[in-house]
């Protein structure tokens, strides 16, 4: 029997506890971003019946979790638009 697979072959264009700056203001599925915001990339989560993934992230000083999904039909380097990594 063959394994199924039960995610996309991608592969995260994000680095966990690495820094990421918003780079313009955008609107995702389930959050809104702003130009400036630092964040840090904590995890992902695939979504076969919806066919998303989703990147999570936390915000120095809240609690809040933010997240960017993407459709297994967009194309993943986007979030070179909308996201940049920095250190500091």
């Amino acid at each position: 029997m063959k394994p199924v697979r039960i995610r996309p072959p991608r592969q995260s264009p994000f680095v966990a506890g690495s820094r990421y700056r918003v780079r313009r203001d955008f609107k995702a599925l389930r959050d809104t971003f702003a130009a400036g915001e630092e964040l840090t990339y904590d995890s992902e989560a695939y979504s076969l019946y919806d066919g998303l993934t989703g990147y999570f992230f936390s915000q120095p000083g809240t609690a809040q979790r933010r997240s960017w999904d993407i459709s297994d039909r967009d194309d993943l380097e986007i979030w070179r638009e909308l996201f940049e990594e920095f250190s500091g």
